[in-house]
Formats: C-alpha cells, sequence, structure tokens
C-alpha cells in the first residue's frame, strides 16, 4: 500500500491525539510559538463533485475546530473535523512548521513518516477485516 496517498493535513487529523499533544509540547520548547486566534468552533461548507457532470456543489455543513498561530514568525492554520480545539492548535504549530519555506525540522518529518505508517497499516487492517466479512456467492451456489 502506498503510503505517501496521506497528506500531512490527513495523517495530523488522524493520528492519536495524546501523541500528538505530547510532540507538540516538544515543539513549543524548541519554538516560539504565538497564538493568533484561538481555538474556535465553526461551521464549514462541505464541498463535492456530482460524478456524472462534474460540477461542484455543496453537500453542506460540518462541525470544525479552526486556529491560527506563529511559530517563529511563520503563520499556521489547522483545521480538523468536530470540537477539538487542542487537535486544531496542534495542527496549526506543525502546519506552520511545514510551511513555513524552510527546512522542516528532522523530528517533525519523522513524527508526520512514523503517524503516516502507522494510519496506513490501520486502514489495510480495518479493509482485510472488511474483506473478511463479505460474502462469496459462488460458494453458496455449490451447497
Amino acid at each position: 500500500m502506498d503510503n505517501n496517498r496521506y497528506d500531512n493535513d490527513t495523517v495530523l487529523c488522524e493520528c492519536d491525539l495524546p501523541t500528538l499533544q505530547r510532540f507538540v509540547e516538544e515543539l513549543e520548547a524548541r519554538h516560539e510559538v504565538k497564538l493568533v486566534k484561538g481555538p474556535g468552533i465553526c461551521l464549514t461548507m462541505v464541498r463535492a463533485e456530482d460524478s456524472l457532470e462534474k460540477q461542484e456543489f455543496f453537500l453542506g455543513e460540518a462541525l470544525t475546530t479552526e486556529c491560527e498561530v506563529a511559530v517563529d514568525g511563520a503563520p499556521g492554520y489547522g483545521l480538523c473535523l468536530g470540537e477539538e480545539p487542542i487537535r486544531g492548535y496542534c495542527i496549526a504549530v506543525c502546519d506552520a512548521l511545514l510551511q513555513g519555506g524552510r527546512e522542516v525540522p528532522a523530528a517533525l518529518a519523522e513524527f508526520v513518516a512514523t503517524e503516516r505508517e502507522k494510519l496506513s497499516a490501520r486502514e489495510t487492517e480495518e479493509f482485510n477485516h472488511i474483506l473478511r466479512t463479505q460474502v462469496d456467492f459462488k460458494l453458496m451456489e455449490q451447497d
């Protein structure tokens, strides 16, 4: 399975929250983090595309949490589904370091790569579990 199919945002939104929080606390000790806009709950329009006509439309609204920070002067923005202020803040801190136009800290690159592998393994396990529950109709016909 291709581990690179998960972008950084997906990895940060899906990883274990206590693990992410501990890692961001380590980053805070090494970088100057300023809160620009604290984590806040909002509604975000969800876009979808009609599969036949390829036209974009709005599916509805989703409850999200957003946060803005500045890490060593670089802006960071965090957005995640649900009411998760800690995750929103953590994503914003990581985003500032990933998108800051500077070299990504080795610890952050390693953290994201490790969590990407965990996510891939978890989804593979879920997929295999689902495959075990499928009915094979050819076998049923033989009885």
